[in-house]
């Protein structure tokens, strides 16, 4: 199996990590790597959201990566797709996959994102906040270009949740009612086959969106 040396996100600071030069190297290997690590959450995501979106709904994939998410929501007959992705690397994986009807180049930190106002019904993001240490400007812009009424699926590394306080952050919105929690998964581990992460977990998060008519 081919191999690539990636620094643990556990013990790294991501403020100093240049996230595209990662991503840059890892695009090649990256579907026969995760695979061979036993990762599923993007198929774990997609069972979660068939329970509340629509086939014909519009969906955004935020962190599309090489389009393993895409891949599984077209598999379900989901075909509204948009992604976008920091790394044009992965973003060109993405779009040999023909899952997505639109691409395009982003940073999920770099606000505001080139979409209306409420534009999809339901957003995925998994695997990306792990590479994010201040979730709320990314949320607040998922909550602008979503649908009242839609739903945002996304996962977070239990230590990484715990670390940069992730907790407080979505309270906040849920107190001030502009996300409704739908569930949150225990902590599953998410690379069973990657030596060194056999106890390392993820939590999957679904809200629905709130806005006042």
């Amino acid at each position: 199996m081919s191999q690539l040396d990636l620094s643990d996100l556990k013990n790294t600071d991501l403020k100093e990590l240049d996230v595209t030069e990662r991503y840059s190297k890892f695009a090649p290997l990256y579907d026969e790597l995760v695979n061979n690590w036993g990762y599923q959450c993007y198929s774990k995501a997609t069972e979660l959201l068939q329970s509340y979106v629509g086939l014909e709904q519009p969906i955004l994939d935020a962190g599309c990566g090489t389009g393993l998410a895409g891949q599984s929501l077209q598999e379900k007959g989901y075909q509204h797709l948009t992604g976008i992705d920091i790394s044009s690397d992965m973003l060109e994986r993405a779009r040999q996959t023909g899952c997505y009807h639109n691409l395009q180049l982003q940073d999920l930190s770099d606000t505001p994102y080139p979409f209306a106002d409420n534009q999809f019904a339901a957003i995925t993001c998994i695997g990306v906040f792990s590479l994010i240490v201040d979730p709320l400007p990314v949320l607040q812009e998922f909550w602008r270009i979503l649908q009242a009424g839609g739903y945002l699926v996304f996962t977070q590394q239990e230590v990484l949740f715990n670390k940069y306080g992730y907790a407080d952050v979505l309270q906040g919105f849920e107190q001030r009612k502009t996300f409704k929690r739908i569930s949150i998964s225990e902590p599953v581990v998410y690379l069973p086959h990657r030596e060194g992460y056999e106890e390392r977990t993820v939590i999957y998060f679904t809200y629905q969106i709130c806005k006042d008519a």
